[in-house]
Order: C-alpha cells, then sequence, then structure tokens
C-alpha cells in the first residue's frame, strides 16, 4: 500500500522549489486562511498528495493537520464528508479514530494512577475479584503494553472483554511477548469504569475531552453524537458507499473514539505539556517495553514507536478494514501530523499512514529512497539466519546467493530479499513500506521488530538455527505466493 515512487519524488521536487501552488493541486480542499509564503510549496505539495489519494483511493473525503513548535503549518480538509449532502471536509471533521483510542485510554489509566486511584502493577483480580484467576492475575501494566499473553486479534466489544474476565485465558505466559490485541485496552476500559465510578465514555468527556477543549471527540462507537461528525464510508466497485461499520460495538475503549485532527493535535500538545497527566507518565507512554528476555518491543503505553527518514515518531496508527488514521509526533522536530480518511476497503491502494510518511518525508526534504541497500560482507549474513516466531507464524531468514531472503512457515517458499539499510535493519525487497530492525545478543539475533510505514506493528523472537538443509529452496516452489504476516493492525 505504497503511493507511486513517481510521485513522490516530483512531489519532493515541488516541495524545494520557490513557486505558487497549482490551484488544480487542490481540488476538493475546504477553505482555508491564505498559508505563510514560507510554507506556500509544502502545501501545494500536500494538497496534490491528498487530491490523488481521493482518487487513487476511492475515498469520500479525508483531512490532514500539520503543526510545527505549535503553529500551524497546514490544517484543511479534502472531499466530502457526505457525499449526498455535498458537505466539505474540514480540519473540523470529526471521523472514528479507531486505535488512536489507546492513546486516550491509557492517559485514563495513567491519570487515574497519578490520583492514587489505581497501580499500574495492580492485577485485574483488584478490580474484579470474580476474574478467572488466569485473567485476574494480569496486571494494568501487561494490558498497557500488549504483554498479557492476551492474543486474540479483531474486535474487542464490552461485553465480550466483560466475557474474557469470566471465561477467557491467556495464550502465553503474561510478561514473554509481546502480541497485539483489542482486548487489552476494552479490559482497561473496564477497569477506568471500576476505578473511576463513572462509564468510559463519561470519563473522557468529562476528564480529557471537555476540560482540553476538544469539541470534536468523544465516545461515538454506540451512535452518541459528536459535532462534527461525518459520514463513514467503504470503497467499492462503484466507489465509496456508506457503511453502518462504525456504528456498531466493535472495538469499545480499544478503538471507538472519533475525533478530528485539529483536536488530535490539540491532544497531543496537551499530553507534551503535561495537563493530562504527569510527565514521568507521559515518559512512560513513550518508552519502548523490555521483554523478559531482554529484547525491546517499540510500544510503550498505548503508543506505537518507530521512525521515518531518520526522524524519530511516536503516536499510533488506526483502522478496521485497512489503515484510517494516524497520529504521529516528531519530538526532536517539535512536529505533529494527523491524518483521517472516512473511506475504508480491504486491500485498500491509500492508507493514512501511507499519507503520514510522504507528508513527513516533504516536510523534512528527504526523498523515498528506493531500496538500493548498502553492502553487507558474506559472513555477517550468518548473524541474522534462523527461526523466528513472529505471532502465529514461524518465519525464517535464510541466506541464498550472498544474500538474505525471508521466508514464511515450514515450508521452503521464497517471499522476498531482504535488503540491507545499515544499522542491523532491513528492508523487505518486495514490499519497502516493511522493515526488520535486529536485536543482536553477541554474534546472532535474538529477534527483530516489525515495522510498517515506519511504526513498529510486531516482533520476531529467535526460536533456534535452521534444519539442515533450511537455506536451499525447492526449485519447483519457488515463485508460489506467500501470505506475508499482517503490515498492521487497528
Amino acid at each position: 500500500m505504497r503511493l507511486p515512487t513517481a510521485l513522490l519524488l516530483a512531489l519532493s521536487a515541488l516541495a524545494g522549489c520557490a513557486r505558487e501552488p497549482s490551484t488544480e493541486a487542490q481540488v476538493g480542499a475546504s477553505p482555508a486562511p491564505a498559508p505563510s509564503p514560507d510554507h506556500t510549496t509544502f502545501i501545494a505539495a500536500v494538497d496534490a498528495l491528498a487530491a490523488e489519494a481521493l482518487t487513487r483511493g476511492s475515498i469520500a473525503g479525508l483531512s490532514i493537520a500539520v503543526f510545527r513548535g505549535g503553529e500551524s503549518i497546514l490544517a484543511r480538509g479534502y472531499g466530502f464528508s457526505d457525499r449526498a449532502a455535498a458537505r466539505a471536509a474540514s480540519p473540523d471533521t470529526s471521523y472514528p479514530v479507531a486505535s488512536v483510542s489507546k492513546m486516550f485510554t491509557a492517559a485514563a489509566i495513567l491519570r487515574l494512577a497519578d490520583q492514587g486511584n489505581l497501580r499500574l502493577d495492580d492485577p485485574l483480580a483488584t478490580f474484579f475479584p470474580y476474574a478467572r484467576p488466569v485473567i485476574g492475575r494480569l496486571t494494568v501494566r501487561q494490558l498497557l503494553s500488549h504483554t498479557s499473553g492476551l492474543t486474540r486479534g479483531g474486535p474487542a466489544p464490552r461485553a465480550a472483554a466483560q466475557s474474557v474476565l469470566r471465561r477467557g485465558g491467556t495464550a502465553l505466559a503474561p510478561g514473554q511477548r509481546w502480541d497485539y490485541s483489542n482486548y487489552n485496552f476494552s479490559l482497561l476500559g473496564l477497569v477506568v469504569e471500576q476505578a473511576s465510578g463513572r462509564s468510559y465514555a463519561d470519563y473522557v468527556r468529562e476528564e480529557l475531552a471537555g476540560p482540553l477543549g476538544l469539541t470534536n471527540t468523544g465516545y461515538c462507537e454506540d451512535g452518541t453524537a459528536v459535532p462534527g461528525r461525518g459520514l463513514d464510508y467503504e470503497a467499492g466497485r462503484h466507489g465509496p458507499q456508506p457503511t453502518t461499520y462504525w456504528t456498531s460495538p466493535r472495538f469499545f475503549a480499544s478503538g471507538g473514539l472519533c475525533s478530528s485532527v485539529r483536536d488530535l493535535v490539540r491532544w497531543q500538545d496537551a499530553l507534551e505539556e503535561g495537563r493530562v497527566v504527569s510527565a514521568a507518565a507521559a515518559q512512560s507512554m513513550r518508552t519502548p517495553t523490555r521483554l523478559a528476555d531482554g529484547q525491546d518491543a517499540d510500544y510503550g503505553y498505548g503508543l506505537r514507536l518507530g521512525w521515518t527518514a531518520g526522524h524519530r515518531k511516536v503516536g499510533h496508527t488506526g483502522g478496521g478494514k485497512s489503515n484510517k488514521a494516524v497520529l504521529a509526533r516528531y519530538p526532536e522536530d517539535d512536529v505533529t501530523i494527523a491524518v483521517l480518511l472516512n473511506t475504508e476497503r480491504t486491500g485498500a491502494a491509500v492508507a493514512a499512514t501511507d499519507l503520514e510518511v510522504a507528508i513527513a518525508r516533504l516536510l523534512f526534504s528527504v526523498p523515498d529512497p528506493g531500496p538500493p541497500g548498502v553492502p553487507l560482507a558474506p559472513q555477517d549474513l550468518s548473524r541474522y539466519t534462523g527461526q523466528y516466531r513472529d505471532g502465529p507464524r514461524l518465519m525464517r531468514v535464510v541466506s541464498e546467493d550472498g544474500a538474505l531472503k525471508l521466508r514464511v512457515g515450514p515450508g521452503r517458499r521464497e517471499i522476498s530479499p531482504l535488503i540491507a539499510q545499515g544499522g542491523d535493519v532491513f528492508v523487505d525487497g518486495e514490499e519497502p513500506s516493511l522493515h526488520l530492525r535486529f536485536q543482536m545478543a553477541g554474534d546472532k539475533a535474538r529477534g527483530y521488530a516489525r515495522y510498517h510505514n515506519g511504526w513498529f506493528v510486531g516482533a520476531g523472537v529467535r526460536t533456534g538455527d535452521l534444519p539442515a538443509g533450511g537455506d536451499t529452496p525447492s526449485p519447483a516452489r519457488r515463485r508460489r505466493p506467500v501470505r506475508r504476516p499482517a503490515a498492521t493492525k487497528n
């Protein structure tokens, strides 16, 4: 799910030149104040990027905000929040933000901890004495960091989370591995309710959105009206069609909020300025999680971590049938980027994280690098080869013809080459938006972190060396397509 390299290169060139923005690039843009002359070429490039995304992605509407140093560089909408009513999207249009909601839930938990209403090492049994022992022993900290051992993917509505308390179990021992599950945060939503004495929706409104002036933010998956709320769409053969996907109980505290790009930037500012949680709590949100084996997972408390073009970023992504929401904070650059889409589909041609990466590269004047890679000495290949457990899948990193290859499962079918980028980082030669960053223990990798569009999305744990003959693919099966692990989750 990448934007065409030719387009990114053209837009990068545009951002580096001094010419007036094209009016054609702003088709579908809602009215906005005249931009600063210092940013006109950048804004024109983003307008062109958005216009192309509306067409190629079959997207009804989207909104983008880019802020630096607390000042707006760009905040506008493109296309429509309601196609039938011809209502234009704007920076104040409210969209379902899916798993970006996890930032709010994590902050709610940490705020309650700051106030002495709970401790991060409290087990769930503290709040729910009736919980099944295997669930009752899970701690708030383990839920926040996705190290609880819960591995079930997909939606996690409130009723299902309540059922887990009485009848659930874990696939893994708590604290051993990182595995993303919406159930972690839906259970935390129940903790918020128990510790605060308020419903999750009321807590978000009264403790977070209301005091911070987030007028377009609130719990919405139950159909509650939120100011600025637009329609939701799913793209198909006949273009975007309205859908009720985001108005039925699916994600509760793991993904049930709506917000606007302008509100998301305000939210990020409030976290940075200590107006939501203490400085120590805010730092814990963006600190990588250390696993039992010493490996780090680039996920804090409700925050994904990663990088784009060498610039560190923190935030979260979100989606249902595809990625449709992203909030990215580049702390060293004092830059915040928010992108929200109202249209999704399985295998979407354009995702919110695609746009966020392209916008960041434009802002930082870093062109799309392509996958040429850096030389890797033959003797260094063995540092990375081996078998890895990545969620439910067995992955193999093998050496072949002086290069590394990545394969899925016990068979010998080839997936793609791994192209060295330096610093134990490799890019997937068939899907350059995917990266592996190996973590070393002596002269062997003990695991890797997996990233999509710069965001941490998974971890592989080394389980041993390759079996005899494991480096030699079967010629008859060499070109059979193999299904990759999921690039992103909600």
